[in-house]
C-alpha cells in the first residue's frame, strides 16, 4: 500500500463542505471580529462579531456564536445569535438556538426547544401591488 504524504491529504470536515459548496467556514477555535461578506454559502462554526452578509445561506452550527447585524437569502442556526437578522427567503431556528433581537424574514421557522427574545417581522417574498 502506497503511503500518503501529509500534504496531499484533505481534513474529513474540509471535504464535506467542498462537496456541499460552501465557499467560506469559520471553525470552532476562530473568531471573527469586522465585516464578513461572502458571495455564496457560508458555515460558521465559531465566534463572529460585527456585521455578516452572504448572497446565499448562512449556516451556524450549534458551537458557532453571532453577535452582528446578520444579511443572507436564507439563514440555518442552532448556535446563539444577538443582533439584527434579516433574510430574504428563510430563517430556519434548531434546537438549541437562542436569539436575542429582530429577525426579518417572509418565512420563519422554530424548532421546539428555541427560545427567541425580540420582535420578529414578516412580509411577502413577492409585495402585491
Amino acid at each position: 500500500m502506497e503511503e500518503v504524504k501529509p500534504s496531499t491529504m484533505l481534513s474529513p470536515t474540509i471535504g464535506v463542505l467542498e462537496e456541499e459548496g460552501f465557499q467560506m467556514y469559520l471553525g470552532q477555535k476562530c473568531r471573527l471580529t469586522g465585516v464578513l461578506k461572502v458571495q455564496g454559502m457560508m458555515r460558521i462554526d465559531g465566534f463572529v462579531e460585527g456585521e455578516v452578509f452572504s448572497s446565499d445561506l448562512i449556516q451556524v452550527g450549534k458551537e458557532g456564536t453571532i453577535e452582528a447585524t446578520v444579511n443572507a437569502k436564507h439563514i440555518v442556526a442552532q448556535g446563539p445569535l444577538r443582533g439584527d437578522i434579516v433574510a430574504r427567503e428563510k430563517v430556519e431556528l434548531l434546537a438549541p438556538a437562542k436569539v436575542d433581537g429582530t429577525i426579518d424574514s417572509p418565512v420563519f421557522l422554530l424548532e421546539e426547544g428555541v427560545l427567541v427574545n425580540g420582535i420578529l417581522k414578516m412580509q411577502s417574498m413577492h409585495p402585491t401591488s
